[in-house]
């Protein structure tokens, strides 16, 4: 797992600012910050009485804003991190939770203490409510990404990220984008309430059209003694995570060893077993133009349940139409996108 920058300490949240206003003052830090807790802290520690009576009622991007008894949050985890206090329920989540979820499998492992979701407070330097304060932002691995510093991620990672903003289709913007002070930590819901974008995209990432899915996604554990076609699946996704190891669909000792590895670089228990959390940080988006062993793995499990392909490692249009049929016999989004919801449900 990534070491923080200041291990004595917890990680700040980001600044999320208004980047229009030409300057500010140093932000706080976390600790200067009440979260979820209806106000902001005063010197000694003391909680501002009239904070909450003085803040808008919405934060920057345009959403109702408020402390975490008026917010409606859902709890948020993914990977080996947990979003204190959890982000808005419905289409937003179903968004945040996908940005996060990809981060995690796509461009670094998520961590604990060091993501943050909804926290009641103001722009540093401003009246105007961080979108934090609605639930509509999350920061993710904080101390490698400090507020200010721009190129924390290198340029594979910044690709990986350019994909995530494509397929959120302009309802997600990333901090790094700002064009005042960067802000890499930060993803945030760029639409206001009720555009017709966001519930779309929640949609089609089977968020269920504003349906919140507070439960952790439920995957078939693996361990050393399985065998089958997720054992199979399990090896070709750590092979596409760059672990060495033979396709065999016998969970053995170069199976556990390779999956113990996997999890150590990933900040995960490393006990050897393919559970949830192991699960979502193996599991790698593709769809029609995809290649490699990610995509041996989707066609193993569509092979397993029923659905014709060839194990070629090539996303053409015979996997792209198994693909969509899988997803139809599911009631999933029909895209053709093999994501988290669509992996899950191969796996079962």
């Amino acid at each position: 797992m990534p070491t923080p920058t200041h291990p004595h300490e917890e990680p700040p949240m980001c600044d999320q600012h208004d980047v229009t206003v030409p300057a500010r003052p140093r932000p706080l830090g976390r600790r200067a910050l009440l979260r979820g807790a209806g106000g902001l802290l005063v010197a000694g520690g003391a909680v501002a009485a009239t904070a909450e009576g003085a803040f808008a009622a919405t934060s920057q991007n345009g959403w109702p804003a408020g402390t975490s008894s008026q917010v409606p949050l859902t709890s948020l985890a993914v990977g080996a991190a947990t979003f204190p206090a959890g982000v808005r329920t419905g289409d937003v989540y179903t968004v945040l939770r996908y940005v996060a979820q990809q981060v995690n499998s796509t461009v670094e492992a998520l961590y604990s203490p060091g993501c943050w979701g909804h926290s009641y407070r103001e722009i540093s330097g401003s009246t105007t409510l961080s979108n934090h304060s609605s639930g509509t932002a999350i920061d993710v691995n904080a101390p490698d990404h400090p507020l200010g510093a721009s190129g924390t991620f290198s340029s594979a990672q910044v690709s990986a990220i350019r994909t995530i903003l494509t397929r959120c289709n302009g309802v997600v913007r990333w901090g790094g984008d700002y064009s005042g002070r960067k802000d890499e930590m930060h993803f945030e819901i760029n639409v206001p309430p009720g555009d017709s974008r966001l519930s779309s995209l929640a949609a089609s990432l089977g968020g269920g059209g504003g349906t919140p899915d507070p439960e952790p996604i439920s995957w078939t554990t693996v361990r050393s003694g399985s065998s089958g076609f997720r054992v199979t699946t399990a090896q070709y996704l750590l092979r596409a995570r760059g672990q060495s190891l033979s396709v065999d669909g016998v969970f053995g000792s170069g199976t556990d060893s390779a999956v113990r590895s996997f999890q150590s670089s990933r900040g995960l228990t490393a006990d050897g077993i393919v559970g949830t959390n192991t699960w979502t940080a193996l599991v790698v988006t593709v769809q029609s133009g995809s290649s490699g062993d990610a995509v041996r793995a989707v066609q193993t499990c569509l092979s397993a349940k029923g659905f014709a392909a060839s194990v070629d490692g090539v996303f053409g249009s015979g996997t792209d139409s198994a693909v969509r049929s899988f997803q139809s016999s599911r009631s999933l989004v029909v895209d053709g996108v093999v994501g988290s919801d669509t992996w899950q449900a191969l796996e079962a």
